[in-house]
């Protein structure tokens, strides 16, 4: 194709002679061609290949690209710079492309990618195959899009079960290209990468493996008295391996026993801060043994949707094989312990900070719990432990502050200046989401305050903990994902409901709550779903061993189905109920009523686009997903019908 020059200095003469002779050269132009590149006057380069075109002319002062399925581009030629067979810039690219474990849960090491020209290939540690990636470019102008969406830097996240085409260009520059429907349209243009994922899960054939020794061969029978042991991390060419000293003893309420044969729980303590599997480093973790039949997915998941939801200081789950003196114990979490640690509640000065707990076994010592007025919350303190830790608090400025959040509660006032109501609405919306009734006791029910001493500081909700009492778990038939999918989380229940009542109607926690439910319906319970199915993959061989070993029959990888179809039945019945209570089909302007106004604005947006204008929520009046002048027509006849 021939070069043209369309300067803006050009006198009329010689514009009207270059567009004769665009003229001239393009008619006739319908055989073999270039791919052509339409450099415009304000930066943007718009790209037409060859293959993609019927033909190419100009007429009428307009340069037109006629796509092979007849969709028309036409442009002014005024506002072209030129028209040539070669890019007129060099294209951005990737200068790095990370996976970095901050930004991905369940992803235990930060992965670099290594780019080539037009690829990127990466080795992941994770469970699970939505990712997160971080990445820079060649330019600080430059986007880089992933099918037509522009994607963010550690924010937007994909599903990476297979290569990903990223295009890395400028903003503006655009491709004609066939779309997957078969027709065709203008997509991002840039240098083009296809990203391999290779998770490291997808070639393992078996979960890591712990060995614990204890010195002279001693059983582990105490919940209150440490063992010395050695400990023995084979990471299973997943995670990483180690061999350390370690401090054991026994752990749990219900699930613990005194038979040393028994699969019980466990608490590590190590010397030093270590970092086993890859996890933030820590001195204090947990085994937890599910003992409960059918609970070997219960706390991955929910961790997992706590995860997705923004719940603070979510736990890691990490499915291992756990042997004790050589003994197979079963199939464990190896988790962190919640408390005030950097692998956990991180706080900058744990001196005024506090951990409590509510939970109904109240099996603190004296001096370390109180019941609340009013409520009569059982309440312990995990922190500070005021017999070993460095604190500026007391038991009573604790019990006071506490007091006066649930007294607000009962009373029906704003408790906002006691709690940080988002991150309240956060760790409800989790518990609600997999009906988890141990809250409720309560037990297992855990807030923070980073600063006691200062009024400013709010409680936190969170972490959640215990999650085996969910899911609509029935005890009789030992069964998970079958019931209660459709049951009112706070309808349901024991007396302490009131409390949990009030935290969820109170204040404005509603509105977070209807935000949070809005933001999780689509891609995060999707990805929630998915992982059901993720994590059976990879924890499958130690299910099947811990099943030969006569310790859980449970049928998991029907579990792994029932759980996914169990959560999106109820994640959609629940957010239906809180549309219902916040969404008014019709309100447009958002005044509270429906009335002409609301018509005429739905009008003004349909013209102009005009987010501003309009409660997004609330103009779906035909209830058929869109936007459009159908919901004028169902608006206005609502209007005339008095509904």
């Amino acid at each position: 194709m021939i070069m043209r020059m369309l300067s803006n200095g050009m006198c009329e003469a010689s514009r009207l002679f270059l567009a004769m002779l665009v003229m001239v050269v393009l008619l006739p132009f319908q055989g073999a061609r270039a791919t052509s590149y339409v450099n415009f006057n304000d930066g943007r380069v718009y790209v037409f290949p060859d293959t993609c075109l019927q033909s190419v002319a100009e007429a009428d002062g307009l340069v037109t690209f006629t796509a092979i399925d007849g969709s028309i581009y036409s442009y002014p030629l005024a506002s072209i710079l030129s028209i040539g067979e070669q890019p007129g810039r060099e294209l951005p690219a990737f200068t790095s492309f990370k996976i970095d474990n901050k930004c991905n849960y369940q992803v235990y090491t930060d992965a670099a990618g290594i780019i080539t020209d037009n690829e990127v290939d990466i080795e992941v540690a994770g469970i699970g195959k939505r990712l997160t990636p971080s990445f820079t470019l060649s330019d600080e102008n430059a986007r880089a899009s992933v099918d037509g969406v522009e994607q963010q830097s550690a924010v937007s996240r994909l599903r990476f079960d297979g290569s990903k085409t990223y295009i890395v260009g400028y903003p503006g520059d655009l491709i004609l290209a066939r779309q997957p429907s078969g027709s065709y349209g203008m997509m991002p243009y840039g240098r083009t990468y296809a990203v391999n994922v290779d998770f490291l899960t997808d070639h393992s054939t078996t979960v890591p493996r712990i060995d614990i020794n204890t010195v002279g061969g001693v059983n582990i029978t105490s919940k209150t008295i440490y063992l010395d042991a050695e400990i023995i991390i084979d990471g299973g060419g997943v995670f990483p391996s180690m061999t350390d000293s370690v401090k054991i003893k026994g752990r749990g309420n219900t699930s613990w026993s005194n038979n040393p044969d028994a699969k019980n729980p466990y608490r590590l303590k190590f010397a030093e801060k270590v970092k086993p599997l890859g996890l933030t480093k820590g001195r204090n973790w947990v085994l937890q043994a599910n003992k409960t039949p059918g609970s070997m997915l219960t706390n991955a998941v929910g961790m997992k949707a706590a995860s997705l939801i923004g719940v603070t200081a979510v736990n890691h789950i990490v499915p291992v094989e756990l042997y004790i003196n050589g003994v197979y114990k079963g199939s464990y979490n190896f988790t962190e312990k919640v408390g005030m640690a950097g692998n956990s509640i991180d706080v900058d000065d744990e001196a005024v900070a506090v951990l409590l707990e509510m939970d109904a076994y109240y099996d603190e010592p004296a001096g370390q719990k109180f019941k609340s007025t009013p409520y009569n919350l059982p309440v312990m303190v995990q922190h500070p432990d005021f017999s070993e830790d460095y604190t500026l608090l007391n038991l009573n400025v604790i019990r006071q502050r506490f007091n006066d959040f649930v007294a607000d509660v009962q009373a029906g006032r704003d408790f906002s200046r006691h709690v940080d109501v988002e991150y309240l609405a956060r760790y409800l919306m989790a518990n609600e989401l997999i009906f988890n009734t141990e809250i409720i006791h309560p037990k297992s029910t855990f807030l923070y305050n980073e600063n006691l001493l200062d009024d400013s500081s709010k409680f936190i909700f969170g972490p959640m903990w215990d999650l085996d009492w969910a899911y609509g778990y029935n005890s009789s038939n030992k069964t998970y994902f079958r019931y209660h999918a459709d049951e009112d989380f706070f309808s349901w229940g024991l007396s302490q409901l009131q409390f949990y009542k009030g935290l969820r109607y109170g204040a404005d926690t509603g509105q977070h709550y209807y935000e949070l439910w809005t933001g999780f319906m689509g891609d995060k319970l999707d990805e929630l779903c998915e992982f059901c199915q993720d994590y059976y993959q990879y924890a499958k061989p130690s299910f099947a061993h811990n099943k030969e070993a006569g310790l859980d029959n449970t049928d998991y990888e029907a579990q792994a189905v029932e759980a996914a179809e169990w959560l999106r039945s109820r994640a959609n019945i629940i957010y239906a109920a809180v549309k219902a209570e916040f969404v008014i089909p019709g309100d447009v302007d958002g005044d509270g009523a429906v009335n002409i106004s609301d018509v005429t604005t739905l009008i003004n947006y349909l013209l102009s686009h005009n987010d501003s204008l309009i409660v997004k929520d609330n103009c779906d009046v035909d209830d058929d997903g869109l936007i459009a002048i159908s919901d004028v027509t169902a608006l206005i006849n609502k209007l005339l019908s008095g509904h």
